[in-house]
């Protein structure tokens, strides 16, 4: 049997959300838009007509619905060529002809829906074991464009509706279009595919214009093909951005990510897979290691439970509040990052300033009480509160608000005289984003003190020497403060008289949780700015630092104890053979161990490990890939702040002379040191490793391999 299989994406962007959100959703670009995908929409209960096609299923409804109804607007699917025709298939089992079920669902909606975009992302596979694939892609092309000139959307046939990246119309457009304009054109059908030599038909190479991660389970967030580039590739045209396409399923079936997604009878933790507590975690890890770009795409599977899934989207759209509510056994469960304990139920984040997690811009989250739920309050709602009256009152810069720009380093730059946009993205002009929330320094604060929002990664890094002072001793017996150090000089610095200005408390520090944030803050892993984490690790805001730093105060002077009266116990006779000597304490400090910390360039087998070995693997500034080991590559974008301590040693302190050496040496104290806290080696993510196969997967092999005998059995009877 001749046969070949295709991933196609449906994406209609017009119905995610109301009205007054969609009019802003029409105002942006092509690119900084995010919708829901269906993977396997095909795979259905409703388009099962069997009792084992019902065993390969990924949704529930039929592809209609999901885009009506579930607010799908995207559809995977898997295409067969069997005999001269393509069909709908998940491994062995078949759903359907690809243009009958395209027909019957995907061309009502769009007649339903004219000011829909719709997206197709095709992925060839072909027929490995014959060696025709080159053949059979011929004649997949051949099907795809009879189906594109047949099928037509209220008389216009599909082939009309492609958008062509190559029109004069865009040649003056330094990005993708808006919705709007792409709707006016009336060119609202992308197709991506996988083949070059498909370009012609008036498609676009999927990794000329896209980057995708791994679809393997949700416990990661890598790579499948063009991670690390951030323009597209096509011809004459280089200066686009790449879309990103996000996989989020946990399991290789249907079966498997059915217990993770829909609830039977019983609420799932964090919302399930689809819901805020997971969805919006695991966007938040790509984003981290992708560079900051939200996903244009999100596959699910069970789209039938994708209300939150949905709400999702419309915050990476137009901001809002994070999700609440969800089921939740502690704050990693949480969107929020704060689980009710007694509740057991996601909350606001307690915090005083605005953009409280889980709040809407401008109300704060207040404690709840016995039994009850943080509660969300407008500033309007707290005028007693007198501090928080004159912060809003004037509407101080140092509050935490959003604004708009051109990019996140844009709208920080510029926030003192930048757009504010409390209401999402329709704030802004049509070539900036809302940002946010994040406190604007003014100049005068600048003139104060240092705005911490603008230190490098190096700069936040940089080991302060010791800047230690005298400690006092109070003496019980007169009630009178005696200086401990005065009789002694003191090998550590002293810390001058000039009284230092105060400092404003940080509460925005990295990790990998929100509980990782708090137990390792400290000043290393500040963001005062919101940016400075690694890739890998968020910045958290409202994080209370309650971890107590190292004592600056010198070590008191030891205490001498008056002669003892009572008899000693005999020493041990001296050692026959004589002894070398104590060698004296330097008295200089070691060198602080050096590192370019401004290098964004490592080698490694993938990203992961070229971050999570960056302090010793091999760096390659300007992103030389020639300095790689064989198997590695050049990988941008890490930033490298965990490496082995590199705070400078104290100064040495000076001991008596030993006495004369004796045996029984083993009973003399031997020094110790250690090192740990933020960036110690023993605190470095590990790669992620794939576990060994359990019993339900294999499981489902043998259930696989059952029904792809009975399905050989049907075709030779």
């Amino acid at each position: 049997m001749v046969a070949a299989s295709f991933l196609l994406a449906a994406t209609a962007l017009h119905t995610l959300l109301p009205a007054a959100a969609h009019e802003s959703l029409a105002s942006l670009p092509f690119h900084q838009t995010t919708v829901l995908a269906s993977h396997n929409a095909h795979a259905n209960r409703a388009a099962a007509s069997s009792f084992f096609e019902t065993l390969g299923i990924n949704q529930d409804n039929s592809i209609y619905h999901q885009l009506s109804v579930d607010g799908v607007r995207a559809l995977l699917l898997d295409i067969k060529l069997d005999g001269d025709e393509l069909r709908l298939v998940h491994d062995p089992l078949d759903y359907g002809g690809f243009q009958e079920e395209m027909e019957n669902n995907l061309v009502p909606f769009l007649e339903e829906n004219e000011e829909a975009v719709v997206s197709l992302y095709l992925q060839t596979i072909g027929d490995v074991n014959t060696g025709n694939d080159e053949a059979i892609r011929a004649v997949i092309l051949e099907r795809l464009k009879e189906t594109f000139s047949t099928l037509a959307v209220n008389g216009v046939p599909l082939k009309e509706l492609t958008f062509k990246y190559d029109d004069a119309m865009w040649s003056n457009h330094n990005d993708w279009p808006t919705i709007s304009e792409i709707v006016s054109a009336n060119q609202r059908l992308f197709v991506f595919v996988d083949r070059s030599e498909y370009i012609s038909s008036g498609f676009m190479n999927n990794q000329q214009v896209m980057r995708e991660n791994d679809w393997r389970g949700i416990e990661s967030c890598v790579s499948r093909f063009m991670w690390q580039s951030e323009k597209v590739s096509l011809s004459n045209n280089q200066q686009w951005s790449r879309l990103f396409f996000m996989n989020h399923w946990c399991c290789d079936s249907g079966a498997d990510t059915f217990g993770t997604t829909v609830s039977e009878g019983s609420k799932l933790i964090g919302g399930g897979d689809n819901g805020w507590g997971v969805l919006y975690k695991r966007i938040k890890m790509c984003m981290n290691n992708i560079g900051g770009v939200k996903p244009n795409f999100i596959a699910l599977d069970w789209v039938v439970e994708s209300d939150e899934a949905k709400e999702v989207a419309r915050f990476l759209n137009f901001g809002g509040a994070l999700g609440t509510n969800q089921l939740c056994e502690s704050d990693e469960d949480c969107a929020t990052l704060s689980c009710n304990y007694s509740l057991k139920l996601c909350q606001c984040q307690e915090c005083s300033d605005l953009g409280c997690g889980g709040c809407s811009t401008g109300d704060v989250c207040l404690a709840g009480g016995d039994g009850t739920l943080n509660e969300c309050r407008s500033i309007e709602s707290k005028q007693q509160d007198s501090s928080l009256q004159e912060q809003n009152s004037t509407q101080v810069q140092g509050s935490e608000i959003y604004y708009c720009g051109a990019s996140y380093f844009d709208a920080v730059g510029n926030c003192s005289t930048g757009v504010q946009c409390p209401n999402g993205n329709g704030d802004c002009p049509d070539d900036e984003v809302c940002f946010g929330p994040f406190e604007c320094t003014t100049d005068s604060d600048s003139e104060s003190q240092e705005d911490q929002s603008q230190l490098s990664i190096a700069d936040l890094l940089q080991p302060s020497l010791p800047t230690l002072e005298p400690s006092a001793l109070l003496d019980s017996s007169s009630n009178t403060t005696i200086s401990a150090l005065s009789s002694a000089p003191s090998n550590a610095p002293t810390k001058s008289n000039a009284t230092d200005p105060p400092v404003a408390p940080v509460t925005m520090y990295c990790g990998e949780t929100y509980s990782d944030a708090k137990e390792t803050c400290s000043d290393e892993t500040a963001c005062p700015g919101g940016y400075e984490c690694p890739s890998g690790l968020i910045c958290f805001s409202g994080v209370k630092c309650f971890t107590r730093p190292p004592s600056k105060a010198p070590t008191p002077q030891p205490t001498t104890l008056p002669p003892s009266t009572s008899p000693t116990e005999q020493t041990k006779e001296p050692s026959s053979e004589p002894t070398d000597s104590p060698v004296a304490p330097t008295k200089s400090p070691t060198a602080k161990p050096t590192f370019d910390f401004s290098n964004e360039y490592y080698c490694g087998s993938n990203y992961t490990m070229a971050q999570a070995t960056c302090y010793t693997t091999t760096a390659c500034p300007g992103g030389d890939p020639t300095v790689c080991e064989d198997g590695e590559t050049c990988y941008s974008g890490i930033k490298c702040i965990a490496p082995p301590s590199v705070s400078p040693t104290l100064s040495p302190s000076f001991t008596s002379p030993t006495l004369s050496p004796v045996s029984g040496s083993e009973n003399a104290p031997s020094g110790s040191s250690s090192t740990g806290g933020f960036g110690s080696s023993g605190t470095t993510t590990a790669p992620f490793v794939w576990p060994e196969s359990s019993g339900e997967t294999r499981s489902s092999t043998i259930l696989y391999v059952l029904i792809t005998g009975l399905h050989l059995v049907a075709l030779l009877f």
